[in-house]
């Protein structure tokens, strides 16, 4: 809470391999970096204390599409609210639950914030669930064209429908 209410700053540059369970599944080396800043600030009209959170860099990931590794640029720029304790935590879920709250995420700003964990929790929202080249090297094919090429699975009935 002091670092938000102080308006601090924390940044750096990290080891993407060092993130180990937002490299569980990726394929290695993970020998990229992540650059990363936490700005703490204060609401000077309701006093809320919020934390941006911001962070970029490559993930070595695998193609859904053609299976080959490539480089997948990650980039998070979010903010989430401070609360003290775990009972305003429930207070903003509830209000959020009941559709009076907003869309904003709170964290119980503990002592010693886990910073690491913050980062790779906000990395791994951002990680996408079916990584894909814009354009597969081995096919050459781009997400456009591959979309467009496909037939109709609706072409065969148009053609017995003409018989």
């Amino acid at each position: 809470m002091d670092f938000a209410f102080a308006s601090r700053v924390l940044q750096g540059t990290l080891q993407a391999s060092k993130l180990t369970r937002l490299c569980q599944d990726l394929p290695v080396p993970q020998d990229t970096e992540i650059r990363w800043r936490l700005a703490g600030r204060r609401d000077q009209v309701t006093g809320q204390l919020w934390l941006d959170i911001q962070a970029e860099g490559q993930v070595r990931v695998m193609c859904q599409r053609c299976l080959s590794p490539f480089l997948l640029a990650l980039q998070v720029d979010n903010t989430v609210g401070l609360v003290r304790n775990q009972a305003q935590l429930d207070a903003m879920d509830e209000l959020e639950a009941s559709g009076e709250g907003t869309d904003t995420e709170y964290v119980v700003a503990d002592q010693h914030l886990d910073v690491l964990g913050l980062l790779e929790d906000e990395l791994i929202l951002v990680l996408p669930y079916a990584p894909r080249h814009q354009d597969c090297p081995q096919t050459g094919e781009s997400n456009a064209t591959s979309v467009q090429a496909k037939p109709s699975p609706f072409a065969v009935l148009e053609q017995l429908r003409k018989h």
